[in-house]
């Protein structure tokens, strides 16, 4: 078996790393989205309709861009249904 050749540096940082897949992706966007707009996402009548994370090009040099579009409803009849209840 050939030696293993190892780097190692030690610097004053502590790092730390992710990988999310894409449903704990969709659920950050939607948890922020629902945050900045006041509403809880646990609400009565309140859904997640659209959650789409892709890309989009831009300017003239064709730079794509990575965007996430959500859209969070609160149906107001459901609300007062449960506030009846």
């Amino acid at each position: 078996m050939s030696e293993i050749k190892v780097n190692s540096s030690v610097v004053d940082e502590e790092r730390h790393r992710a990988v999310l897949d894409e449903s704990q992706i969709l659920d950050l966007v939607a948890n922020a989205v629902a945050r900045s707009a006041g509403v809880s996402l646990e609400g009565a009548g309140v859904s997640v309709r659209t959650l789409h994370i892709g890309s989009r090009t831009s300017g003239s040099i064709s730079v794509s861009k990575a965007e996430a579009v959500c859209e969070i409803v609160v149906d107001r009849r459901l609300q007062a249904l449960d506030g009846a209840a």
